[in-house]
């Protein structure tokens, strides 16, 4: 079908533009490069792949209805994402209504499995290539037995494709959402304008916070835009600001860059520094 989109972003454009520099470019670092060699690109460019939220039918025609949701929730997200950095940065304390608790427990729950990374890793754990393989010799046991050509190539891909797709539009379970109306939103923020938090291609790293008598447990965050962050708050459905020192905001940006193959942001030392100091140890 023409005009349908096959460039998918899985790290938002609406996201991306809040990490660019002042030329409206982000310095990025992919593994693979050498240390240091931190180039730049245009939001188009970085955090997208063909097709990636695209369903095939056996006819060959083409299922983007995901890639829409995404859009849809895209859009939705940049003006959360503006208000929100708004009244941070006016230091005052975000207020949100019912529809923006439900929108923020969407956006959050699929930002975080979206990526071809999570994917990959959920893949792993759920024993993901095995089960495609049964699937595939099933249908090819049926049509044996119908007397169908059972040689058929590309099929454990076309399942496998599909079967990801399906995954992803799943939306979370009545149980999953119970849990999340407990939880608030948790907003850390730079307090130094020379330092930014960098964006990944598997978003929801974890680190600890300092806290009144030691360290937090790992606690789980999404940076949203250079100077912001933001993760789920325990007990309670309330909001609070967490402010994030030069030390912190390190210590997140290596927690992101650990799980991460590509790195971004607006700062060109930034990215060069951690792409010298900080190994992959992938998603965990």
């Amino acid at each position: 079908m023409p005009n349908l989109p096959k460039r998918h972003h899985f790290i938002p454009q609406m996201i991306l533009r809040h990490f660019a520099d002042s030329d409206g470019q982000l310095w990025f670092w992919r593994r693979g490069f050498a240390e240091g060699d931190v180039r730049k690109a245009g939001t188009q460019q970085l955090f997208v792949e063909k097709d990636l939220y695209t369903r095939f039918h056996t006819d060959g025609s083409k299922d983007i209805a995901l890639e829409r949701f995404f859009s849809a929730m895209e859009g939705n997200g940049a003006s959360f994402i503006d208000q929100l950095a708004d009244a941070v940065r006016s230091n005052k304390l975000p207020k949100l209504d019912a529809g923006a608790w439900e929108f923020w427990d969407l956006f959050f729950y699929f930002q975080l499995k979206r990526t071809p990374g999570a994917i990959k890793e959920i893949g792993a754990k759920m024993g993901f290539d095995d089960r495609i393989k049964a699937a595939a010799d099933e249908i090819r046991a049926i049509r044996k037995e119908t007397g169908k050509d059972v040689d058929e190539p590309g099929l454990e891909e076309w399942i496998a494709k599909n079967a990801v797709v399906l995954a992803q539009a799943a939306k979370p379970s009545d149980e999953l959402l119970a849990q999340f109306k407990t939880m608030g939103l948790a907003i850390y923020r730079i307090n130094d304008p020379q330092k930014s938090f960098v964006v990944g291609d598997v978003p929801g790293a974890t680190a600890r916070f300092r806290i009144e008598g030691g360290w937090s447990r790992p606690t789980m965050f999404l940076p949203l835009t250079w100077d912001i962050a933001v993760g789920q708050l325990g007990g309670r459905r309330a909001v609070e600001v967490v402010m994030v020192d030069r030390e912190q905001a390190r210590r997140m940006n290596i927690a992101s860059t650990t799980r991460s193959t590509v790195i971004a942001g607006r700062s060109g030392a930034l990215i060069a520094s951690l792409s010298r100091d900080v190994p992959y140890t992938g998603v965990i």
